[in-house]
């Protein structure tokens, strides 16, 4: 049998083009750590007249499938990610026609966004599987000290087959790719509405945070199928929780919240990473406002030092014009 560990997930990075439409892989996804597939089926026993048990009847309702997959976060592999996420651009921006090349993201506002839908080639040779109608319901991003931003991501798929043969040979392929460091990252905060987000630097302050961003996606099933035809949109939602050393930034925000004038505390918060510099730069930037709830807990600990823990509810800026948006910026002209 395939050990786990010989498991790949390939993909077509320029998305299936119609919905649910099996299309061949054209990349392999890199730094991916962990990733499942699951067939997800409505079955049900008709219940017979006259039978004390279960009846011989039975019949399947619905099928479809869901997913996830945990990665390390590269300055290549995130435009792809972001691709499934937010509106796909499939071409970069340069300001000179040369790299480095830029890759902006940001969240619906007032109307939906169309986003690639992905058919994968998940498994081992020998134990492989593809899931058509491929949609990322979801992102985390999150980043400790001492380590990688590191990236979770659920989908939910139309339909999962047997494949025949193995991967797509000409998908199969290794690229480089650079991880996005801790040690790489800087924190930003600034005002609300008013600050230019990216202006002010927090130093020696941030230990870890973790941002999510839920779409809230669903597949739609109609009669004449027990596949899903569709898959539709719901409300965004995103947070940002850090931990934070509880130094004279941290206790600013902590006393900003009891403050007598208004205790609703707002900022816009960038989480960025650069690595490099000139045409070779690479830099990652994740932007979000948003206000701070849950309260705090006076106090959490570190090695002995007084550590706070902040979460942030997303909430539109006019300075940001958004509530969460993002840049990642690498050598590459191309998410495909």
């Amino acid at each position: 049998m395939p050990a786990t560990a010989a498991r790949m997930l390939l993909y077509n990075t320029t998305g299936e083009g119609t919905y649910g439409s099996t299309t061949a892989a054209t990349s392999k996804l890199h730094g991916v750590t962990d990733a499942s597939l699951k067939i997800n089926s409505k079955t049900e026993v008709v219940p017979g007249v006259g039978w004390l048990g279960p009846s011989p009847t039975a019949a399947e309702m619905m099928q479809s499938g869901e997913g996830s997959m945990d990665m390390v976060a590269t300055y290549e592999e995130m435009p792809r990610i972001f691709n499934g996420i937010f509106a796909a651009i499939g071409a970069s921006t340069s300001t000179s026609g040369a790299a480095p090349y830029n890759y902006p993201y940001t969240a619906p506002v007032t109307s939906t966004q169309v986003c690639y839908t992905y058919t994968w080639e998940y498994g081992a040779t020998g134990a492989l599987y593809k899931a058509s109608g491929v949609v990322f319901n979801g992102l985390t991003i999150r980043g400790e000290v001492g380590d990688w931003w590191r990236a979770s991501v659920p989908a939910l798929c139309k339909q999962v087959t047997a494949a025949t043969g193995g991967f797509t040979t000409a998908a199969n392929v290794d690229r480089t790719v650079n991880p996005i460091k801790m040690s790489d990252t800087t924190l930003y905060v600034d005002a609300f509405s008013t600050g230019t987000i990216g202006g002010t630097s927090v130093a020696a302050t941030l230990i870890s945070f973790e941002l999510n961003f839920n779409p809230n996606r669903h597949l739609k099933t109609f009669a004449g199928s027990k596949y899903p035809n569709s898959w539709g949109e719901g409300k965004t939602e995103a947070s940002l929780k850090m931990t934070a050393e509880f130094n004279a930034s941290a206790k600013a925000y902590v006393d900003e919240l009891l403050g007598s004038t208004g205790a609703e505390v707002r900022r816009q918060i960038r989480l960025g990473a650069t690595q490099g510099s000139s045409a070779a730069q690479k830099t990652a930037n994740l932007d979000f406002a948003g206000i701070l709830v849950d309260g705090a807990t006076l106090f959490s600990d570190r090695e002995g030092n007084i550590t706070v823990d902040l979460t942030w509810q997303a909430q539109y800026s006019t300075g940001l014009a958004n509530h969460f948006a993002a840049n990642f910026q690498n050598g590459s002209s191309s998410t495909t």
